[in-house]
């Protein structure tokens, strides 16, 4: 599974609630669109700098060495 593949599947869960997670959301839709009013609780700096630890690690993951060719 290439890394877009995980990206996908993993955020159709964001948007797709499920049975355990339809009692206690989240985050509220606006009648604007598809905006949202995140709750205070919500920290999304956190949030984003997991994100970035985690893609950090998958990257490191596939790196390979390359012989330099001269």
């Amino acid at each position: 599974m290439n890394f877009m593949s995980y990206v996908a599947e993993v955020s159709r869960g964001w948007d797709e609630p499920n049975a355990r997670n339809m009692g206690r959301m989240k985050s509220q839709p606006n009648a604007k669109g598809e905006m949202y009013i995140l709750n205070d609780g919500i920290d999304m700096k956190a949030k984003i700098a997991t994100m970035a630890r985690r893609l950090e690690e998958l990257e490191m993951k596939k790196m390979q060495k390359v012989q330099a060719i001269s």
